[in-house]
């Protein structure tokens, strides 16, 4: 797949017989006829590696309560995903029951609105992201989401574009504003700064004017720079704990940090925070947290940030990228029946952006 190496380039559009034909028509066909039917789809039935990903037909789910009925477009692949169908996923026991459909983050068209579903109408773009509670869905053709974790899709981005942002973007915009706040002349360090999360976490620092340093390897250094960062280190060759000092936050994307190796780089009243919720950094951020608490604020302090399937923060962004100030970093787009070669390469940890599956053309 071809890499993309500037934020405004458009992803490579990659059209299958799936993708058009056989389920625009079935869609069709089903919402006449007022049937759930059927629709293609990416599912588990066991953990394991990713000869366990199927690729078939599963039923087309009915909006509950609250919910719409989401034709979809385009779908993200986050870590979450392959962590899920290895196992491993930390909240895996809220997804009980297989067959499980994979995928958290779409975007696509709204077709039908469940009972007490005021929000969206059908024919509405809106991208957004599956509630903790969903068992995700995101790798179909159809899914139903909770109105209040959408937002209304740009118009001046494309269903790629839009399904890449949810999980990455909100993760970064929890970390940098609810938990971090982030504000204008705040200083603030990006581990994994050329990823997912990295580069949403850059653009919407800057966004509100903060002092944001990049954390990559060489390779990465002036892709990471034309992103907005101020500064950018090479992990391969330099430690920036060594080189920097008084930063009020330590964002680590990839998780492989901790507050005691990131102490002396961050200010008196610093945070360091991971996406990685393991037993291991909770517990690290719950005594931090009671150590500050204790010290009146005046202490540093480790914090885990959980993505929020929030339609509000969703809209924030979706403001940001209609202005042009934030923009998805697409590394490659994967047909959906593709996924396999898709979920390899986010478990590598070397794209540079995010990966996209295109559902429909």
């Amino acid at each position: 797949m071809q890499t993309m190496d500037c934020i405004d380039a458009r992803p490579r559009r990659i059209v299958t017989p799936m993708s058009v034909a056989g389920a625009g028509a079935r869609a069709v066909h089903n919402r006449r006829e007022g049937l759930a039917g059927s629709m293609r789809a990416v599912f588990i039935n066991r953990y394991g590696g990713v000869e366990v990903l199927e690729h078939a037909d599963q039923p087309q789910p009915v909006p509950k309560s609250g919910q719409v009925l989401v034709e979809v477009h385009a779908a993200s692949v986050n870590p979450r995903d392959w962590l899920l169908r290895e196992g491993r996923y930390v909240f895996r026991h809220l997804m009980r029951g297989f067959p499980l459909i994979l995928g958290s983050d779409v975007s696509g068209v709204v077709v039908q609105s469940g009972p007490g579903a005021t929000r969206f109408r059908p024919g509405d773009a809106v991208f957004g992201m599956q509630t903790a509670f969903g068992r995700m869905g995101g790798y179909a053709e159809s899914i139903c989401l909770d109105e209040r974790a959408l937002a209304a899709k740009p118009a001046n981005i494309s269903h790629e574009e839009a399904a890449a942002v949810p999980c990455a973007a909100l993760t970064a915009w929890g970390a940098l504003f609810r938990i971090g706040r982030t504000t204008a002349g705040s200083r603030v360090v990006i581990i994994g700064a050329s990823g997912g999360v990295g580069t949403y976490a850059i653009q919407l620092a800057k966004a509100v004017g903060a002092a944001v340093v990049g954390v990559t390897s060489a390779r990465n250094a002036s892709f990471v720079r034309s992103l907005g960062a101020d500064r950018v280190i090479d992990y391969e060759t330099e430690r920036f704990e060594t080189l920097l000092r008084s930063q009020d936050l330590v964002f680590d994307t990839i998780g492989r940090g901790s507050l005691k190796k990131c102490s002396a780089a961050l200010a008196r009243r610093g945070r360091y925070i991971t996406t990685i919720p393991s037993a291991k950094t909770l517990t690290q951020a719950f005594a931090s947290s009671v150590l500050r608490m204790l010290r009146g604020g005046n202490a540093q302090s480790a914090h885990a940030v959980l993505v929020r399937a929030d339609g509000e923060d969703l809209s924030r962004i979706a403001s940001l990228m209609h202005e042009g100030k934030v923009r998805s970093v697409i590394d490659s787009v994967y047909p959906l029946s593709e996924v396999r070669a898709a979920n390899e390469r986010s478990r590598s940890w070397r794209s540079r952006g995010k990966l996209v599956l295109q559902v429909r053309g």
